[in-house]
């Protein structure tokens, strides 16, 4: 076998590698112990992009601790597959999300785990600035709204030219300023600020290389940075209608904004285009007599997580309710009291 493998060694690993594949992530995490090269090629970015077009069906992040139960129902979720992660910091704190990977700041550090190799880094993120400007914000008080650390407005995302991940931050109290920590290289660089501010409840959407916000503090704005040329710019148009409690969403690689209404009770999705020109209706969804309930409407959300292949919405709140919207317009609960990221 020795042999065979000193003479064939640019095919073994491809093959290796295919098996690989087609395991679960329990036996990938075991595996990694076996050897250096075995370590390597699981843990290497290209097996985790495989491993990511190969999976059958979409995929859902939901985060617990030890005091938790999984209350997703197996009868509900035979369309997605649920990835549960055991961390009290993902459970309790806003967490971000892309291609999989978690970021969850806390204050003084930045964690983000990869689930598909059970990687986990922490990277130091210095003394945060202090403010006292949200402090008697009534509105903080809301369900809905969660906050990072030191009241930093938060994002990661790919870029689509190298392949690093980026997590950005920015902060306008006193001053505006943001910066930029390449997961690759482990290092924060400043770099020039939006030119609007930014809510740190806003979480971004990350679509095809670029982080999007949405500003609604002085005038409505969509705006995007761009993770290769660090630069932002602005999108227009501004969608077609919009509330507080927007959400800006990945749907399928597509820009997607996310609006509720209380009256009637029914929440409405739209996609902006490729070009950036235009915003789509594409999904209409009626709360009435679903079993989806809120005592306080006018401040809840939605948030898309998924679209299973039969064509299935599956969406949760804020209020920890995960839930599907079936083609033949049925509203089902398939999760409650769990954090989804």
């Amino acid at each position: 076998m020795s042999e065979v493998y000193r003479g064939r060694s640019d095919v073994i690993p491809d093959l290796i590698e295919d098996i690989f594949l087609r395991l679960p992530l329990k036996s990938i995490l075991k595996f990694k112990t076996v050897s250096k090269q075995w370590r390597s090629i699981l843990e290497s970015r290209s097996f985790v992009e495989s491993r990511m077009k190969v999976q059958k069906k979409p995929k859902i992040l939901a985060a617990g601790d030890h005091r938790s139960q999984s209350l997703f129902r197996e009868g509900d979720t035979e369309e997605i597959d649920i990835v549960y992660i055991n961390s009290r910091d993902a459970a309790t704190r806003p967490s971000l999300t892309c291609d999989g990977l978690v970021c969850i700041p806390v204050p003084g550090w930045v964690n983000v785990l990869n689930p598909s190799t059970g990687e986990f880094v922490s990277f130091p993120s210095g003394p945060d600035p202090v403010t006292n400007h949200y402090d008697d914000n009534l509105i903080f008080t809301e369900t809905w709204w969660n906050i990072f650390p030191a009241y930093w407005a938060m994002g990661v995302g790919r870029d689509k030219v190298s392949g690093s991940y980026k997590v950005v931050r920015m902060f306008f109290d006193p001053i505006p300023y943001c910066e930029i920590l390449d997961v690759d290289i482990g290092e924060w660089r400043e770099v020039k600020p939006p030119p609007y501010k930014v809510e740190p409840r806003r979480k971004p959407a990350f679509v095809n290389g670029s982080l999007y916000w949405i500003e609604m503090i002085k005038s409505d704005n969509v705006f995007a940075l761009d993770l290769h040329t660090e630069e932002f710019r602005d999108v227009v148009p501004f969608p077609p209608t919009c509330a507080v409690a927007d959400q800006l969403v990945n749907l399928e690689d597509r820009l997607a904004i996310v609006t509720a209404y209380t009256k009637p009770w029914e929440f409405e999705i739209r996609v902006l285009d490729e070009q950036e020109e235009t915003w789509s209706l594409v999904y209409s969804i009626s709360l009435a007599n679903s079993g989806v309930f809120s005592r306080r409407q006018r401040s809840v959300w939605f948030r898309p997580v998924a679209v299973s292949n039969s064509g299935n919405l599956f969406f949760h709140d804020n209020e920890r309710t995960g839930c599907s919207n079936t083609t033949q317009r049925q509203i089902k609960s398939f999760a409650s009291l769990q954090t989804f990221v």
